[in-house]
């Protein structure tokens, strides 16, 4: 079997207004993501999403179709998709775009699974196909707002909610006290950062929060500051959820080894499948649990993270898998199922997904020239 296309098509979906997504650095009011679609002279075809990230990780729809379309795809097409080390060691003479490699080693997972007649969740490991508990994201609003939010997707089922901070310490307490009220003892709550407070300020945050069930705190100050992180992961009694600090197998390494981090948090759209089974299982020697991240995931990143979350056993639970329950418009032919606060994994072979053609075309972007 060979690969002997792959395409990078850019695709737009608006959000539901009242679910704009307010960051300390930036507003998201949309999916602005790209498409792959790899095909094998077997006729079999792999499909992934790469979402563009500039503020994160300096990738933009452009730059992700440019690497697939001018990198990527001529030092691929001819190999065989089973041969994993020698695919990412050709991505990898070209430095960064993590997206942009993630989405070609998802396509090609895909492809094994249904070459294996296999759900990738088997493929990699598990025979467990479990419900996905699901967290819900809360950005920054008004506290009112944030409450309203909050309670309509308890009313899913969804018993655990992320809440950005960052913007404003007093009101970051205030709002979590709020949601603790408004939703009750039962629900779980943690907060990102998104790195926007300094370490004395973060601290200050983090342990008014702390009464308040504050269950771990993804990256509150700036990921360079290794003093300030470590001082801080010392004088709370919450763990560090590790995000921008961990994009790399080596970046993990690192943070452990720092004392930095007590969980690490795995976004599959910037590590695939083939890097993050390294980072889990480097966790695993070290008792650190991993927790299952949304890149901003369409249900295509949905499915491909439900995946990984089934099948590994120091995946914590909730999993961020919700985050395109806010986009209004979707790619599958079968929208992925969800039950009372849970998400179905897919048990067809690969992702077990299909794209609905009409509706790529609807969605799809043109960058110009």
């Amino acid at each position: 079997m060979k690969i002997v296309s792959i395409e990078a098509i850019p695709f737009y979906i608006p959000f539901d207004p009242e679910l704009s997504l307010k960051f300390a650095y930036r507003i998201s009011n949309a999916a602005e993501h790209v498409f792959v679609r790899i095909r094998t002279d077997d006729g079999i075809t792999g499909i992934a999403e790469a979402p563009a990230r500039p503020q994160i990780y300096g990738e933009t729809q452009q730059s992700v179709v440019a690497a697939i379309e001018t990198q990527f795809a001529p030092s691929l097409l001819g190999s065989d998709p089973f041969d994993l080390e020698k695919i990412h060691a050709m991505m990898d003479r070209l430095a960064h775009n993590l997206t942009a490699k993630a989405s070609i080693d998802i396509a090609i997972h895909d492809i094994l699974g249904k070459a294996l007649h296999l759900p990738l969740f088997k493929f990699l490991g598990s025979g467990s196909d479990r419900p996905i508990p699901l967290s819900w994201m809360v950005g920054i609003k008004q506290k009112d707002e944030m409450v309203k939010e909050c309670e309509r997707f308890l009313s899913m089922g969804i018993k655990a909610f992320k809440l950005k901070i960052g913007l404003n310490p007093k009101e970051d307490v205030e709002n979590f006290k709020a949601i603790r009220k408004g939703l009750g003892e039962e629900v779980l709550l943690y907060v990102d950062g998104n790195q926007a407070y300094p370490p004395k300020v973060a601290m200050k945050v983090i342990m008014e929060l702390e009464p308040y069930g504050l269950a771990w705190v993804e990256e509150p100050c700036p990921v360079w500051d290794d003093k300030g992180r470590v001082e801080l992961a010392r004088s709370i009694s919450v763990p560090i959820l590790g995000d921008e600090s961990c994009f790399t197998p080596r970046d993990v390494l690192r943070q452990l080894e720092l004392g930095a981090v007590g969980m690490v948090l795995i976004k599959v759209a910037r590590t695939g499948f083939y890097q993050t089974r390294k980072i889990i299982h480097l966790c695993q020697e070290r008792n650190i649990p991993c927790m299952i991240g949304s890149q901003g995931d369409s249900s295509i990143g949905a499915a491909a993270s439900a995946h990984v979350a089934s099948s590994f056993k120091n995946i914590l639970f909730p999993a961020e898998c919700s985050y395109h329950l806010r986009m209004k418009g979707e790619l599958l032919k079968t929208p992925l199922s969800l039950s009372k606060g849970t998400l179905e994994v897919p048990r067809a072979p690969g992702l077990g997904i299909e794209v609905e053609e009409s509706k790529l075309a609807e969605f799809r972007q043109s960058l110009g020239v």
